[in-house]
C-alpha cells in the first residue's frame, strides 16, 4: 500500500521538476532568440557594412573616371584645339603683312588676330583648370595659393588664405589633395555667385593626424536646412559630401540669413 505522504511528496517533486523543465525551456527559447536576433542584426551590420563599401568603391572609381575625362578634354584642348588656333593665328598674320596697304582689311584683320588670342588665352585656362597641374607638380598649399590669386584678380572680393602646421612643400596622397583643391574651387565659385560675399577666408591647418579646412565668407548666408533639402539647390553640397565620403572626410556647414556661412571639412591622413 502507497503511502499518502509519499504520493504528495512524488508529486511535489514531479511538478517541481516539470516547472524546472518549463523554466529551462523557456529560458532555452528566448536564450535562441536573443542569439538569433544578434546573429540578425551582426548580419544585417555586416550586409550594411558591405553595401556601404561597395558604395563607396563606385563612388572613388567614378570620381577617377572623371578625372581621366577630364586629363583627357584637357589634353584635347591643349594639343588639338590650342594648336589649331595658334596655326590659325599665324595664317592671320601672314594676312595682315599682306594688307597693310588695304586698311579697311588690315583693321578688320587685326580684331579677329585679337580674337584668336583670347580664344587661344581661354583654351589654356579652361585647360589648366581641368588639370591643376600646380597641384601635380608643387603640392596643395601653391595650388590653392595661385587659384586664389587667379580668382582675386578677376572678381573684387577680397581673400585671405593661411596654412597652419603645413609647410609648402608638404605633400599629401594624391586623392586628398585633388579633394581639397575641388572642393575649395567649388566652395569659392559658389560664394562668388550667390553670396555676394566681399571677403573670404581660407585657413587649412594639421592637427591630430588629419587636415582641417575652413571657409568663411561675409556674404549673405542661406536657410541651410532648405538648401539641403533642395534636389537642386542642394547639389553642390552633396557632391561636394559624395567626394569627402571616399576619403572618409567630413563636412559641416553653418549658415544664417544675413550672417554669411563657414564650412568646416575635416579628412583622417
Amino acid at each position: 500500500m502507497i503511502n499518502t505522504n509519499d504520493s504528495s511528496t512524488l508529486i511535489v517533486i514531479g511538478t517541481g521538476i516539470l516547472l524546472l523543465m518549463g523554466v529551462g525551456l523557456v529560458i532555452f527559447v528566448a536564450y535562441y532568440q536573443q542569439q538569433q536576433l544578434r546573429r540578425d542584426l551582426e548580419q544585417q551590420k555586416a550586409m550594411q557594412e558591405l553595401k556601404d563599401e561597395m558604395q563607396r568603391q563606385m563612388l572613388e572609381s567614378a570620381l577617377e573616371v572623371q578625372e581621366v575625362e577630364r586629363i583627357r578634354i584637357a589634353k584635347d584642348l591643349h594639343d588639338e584645339v590650342g594648336a589649331m588656333l595658334s596655326v590659325t593665328k599665324m595664317s592671320f598674320n601672314q594676312l595682315l603683312r599682306k594688307l597693310d596697304n588695304a586698311e579697311d582689311l588690315a583693321v578688320m584683320g587685326k580684331q579677329t588676330r585679337e580674337l584668336l588670342e583670347q580664344s587661344i588665352g581661354q583654351v589654356r585656362r579652361i585647360s589648366k583648370e581641368l588639370v591643376p597641374s600646380t597641384l601635380e607638380e608643387f603640392g596643395l598649399i601653391l595650388s590653392i595659393d595661385e587659384f586664389i590669386q587667379k580668382v582675386h584678380l578677376a572678381s573684387t572680393t577680397s581673400f585671405t588664405f593661411s596654412h597652419e602646421g603645413i609647410s609648402e612643400k608638404e605633400r599629401f596622397d594624391k586623392k586628398i589633395e585633388l579633394t581639397i583643391y575641388r572642393l575649395i574651387q567649388e566652395l569659392v565659385n559658389n560664394a562668388l555667385k550667390h553670396s555676394e560675399a566681399t571677403e573670404i577666408t581660407l585657413t587649412l591647418a594639421k592637427n591630430n593626424n588629419k587636415i582641417i579646412f575652413n571657409f568663411t565668407d561675409d556674404g549673405k548666408g542661406f536657410d541651410f536646412a532648405a538648401i539641403r533639402n533642395d534636389p537642386k539647390s542642394g547639389l553642390g553640397l552633396r557632391n561636394m559630401e559624395s567626394r569627402l565620403s571616399v576619403i572618409n572626410g567630413t563636412i559641416e556647414v553653418k549658415s544664417t540669413v544675413g550672417q554669411g556661412t563657414k564650412t568646416t571639412i575635416e579628412i583622417p591622413i
